[in-house]
């Protein structure tokens, strides 16, 4: 149980800071490899707390799940990269317009 939560306090922290990375760039695109224009202050501290907490997390559930680990370890990044993908489409979609 506790594993879970760690693991769902991670996620919720590492998305926190992608949040308000995506508010202060808001019309600029977000690159997927390197910082954006703009790093809000206290993001990259959210942002390498939350994947401590979710490495963490599946650390303490490899004991008593068999697959969930993985999936949790690769379910935060792969909703950062969806979220990141939708907002440089979003703001694509704009310049044309």
């Amino acid at each position: 149980m506790v594993g879970w939560l760690v693991a769902a306090a991670g996620i919720v922290l590492f998305h926190a800071a992608l949040t308000i990375t995506l508010r202060a760039n808001a019309t600029t695109r977000l690159p997927f490899y390197r910082n954006a224009e703009i790093v809000p202050p206290g993001s990259v501290v959210l942002r390498s707390v939350g994947a401590g907490l979710i490495v963490l997390g599946a650390v303490l559930l490899s004991t008593e799940a068999l697959y969930w680990p993985f999936v949790i370890i690769l379910a935060g990044p792969i909703a950062a990269l969806a979220v990141i993908t939708w907002h440089n489409r979003k703001i694509a979609a704009r310049r044309t317009t």
